[in-house]
């Protein structure tokens, strides 16, 4: 290797460390879905150093395959949802190398448009901590699936108090309140700013404004039209068309009030989701139904 390449691959490291995406996956099949995989390229070609924990068997061939596109990875139990796995990653770092951290996890499929816009976004430059997507039930809160926080809360005592805190919980309800709420809250608490991309009272507001009256009597009568509901699952259509790059796996196993999987499909199908991992999750959804 020529002294050229070596300081070329110096400074990569030196740059891969300053961002850094840890990755809490949990999967039915010991084989990796595509979709993950492809989420993991994206981020890489963003230039994050990327850890994937996973509570879930992971495949040989699949572990080979992460080991291409991962800096690390690490199987353990099925304990402690992905905050357990988050702090089993970030255990792994001298997070004080850290300019970014990204978490995220499995419960997303795409991109299904570029990420890098993102970081663009006026919104986000101006706050310590951000995401995609809040929620108010149980109190106003960023939603977890893809939480990004910078180096001055990184830094700060109060981020690594909280990861110390973290237990391996078993009620998923106590997990929302105590961490998903609870990290919002902590750091709020502190000063730490933070926003969402595509934030619950603006979806909700353009939602209530292109619907007619007759269509706004149905939503009341589904309660579709009352803020305080998750927008990931209630407005997915809505998100992808104001630039969200994601949408809800659960969406495409199971209706949630009016969105069916056969809609979810039709969301996917529009957008640039490459055709072998929209296969691969039709023939999973079949195969869970008993279809061939």
């Amino acid at each position: 290797m020529t002294k050229g390449a070596n300081v070329a691959n110096k400074v990569l490291r030196v740059f891969k460390m300053k961002r850094l995406a840890v990755y809490a996956h949990f999967g039915e099949s010991p084989k990796v879905a595509r979709y993950v995989s492809y989420f993991l390229k994206e981020l890489r070609s963003l230039g994050f150093e990327i850890c994937f924990v996973s509570n879930s068997p992971v495949s040989i061939e699949s572990q080979s395959e992460i080991s291409t596109l991962c800096q690390k990875f690490i199987q353990r139990e099925n304990s402690g949802y992905d905050f357990s796995m988050w702090q089993a990653g970030l255990a792994e770092y001298d997070l004080s190398k850290l300019e970014e951290l990204l978490l995220t996890n499995s419960s997303i499929v795409g991109p299904l448009q570029p990420l890098a816009p993102l970081w663009k976004n006026s919104s986000v430059n101006q706050c310590d901590f951000w995401g995609l997507t809040d929620n108010d039930e149980f109190g106003l809160h960023l939603q977890t699936y893809f939480m990004v926080f910078r180096r001055q809360v990184i830094q700060d005592a109060c981020f690594m108090d909280f990861w110390r805190s973290v237990l391996p919980l078993k009620d998923k309800q106590q997990v929302i309140q105590n961490y998903e709420i609870g990290l919002t809250r902590r750091l709020e608490e502190h000063g730490f700013k933070w926003k969402a991309v595509f934030a619950q009272e603006r979806m909700w507001s353009l939602f209530l404004r292109r619907r007619s009256f007759v269509k706004k009597i149905g939503d009341w009568y589904y309660n579709r039209g009352l803020p305080g509901r998750n927008t990931t699952t209630l407005l997915p259509d809505l998100l992808l068309q104001c630039g969200m790059p994601f949408l809800k796996a659960a969406l495409l196993r199971e209706t949630h009030c009016h969105v069916s999987p056969k809609m979810a499909f039709e969301l996917l199908e529009a957008s640039s989701l490459p055709v072998e991992i929209l296969a691969e999750l039709r023939l999973k959804k079949n195969s869970a139904c008993g279809g061939s």
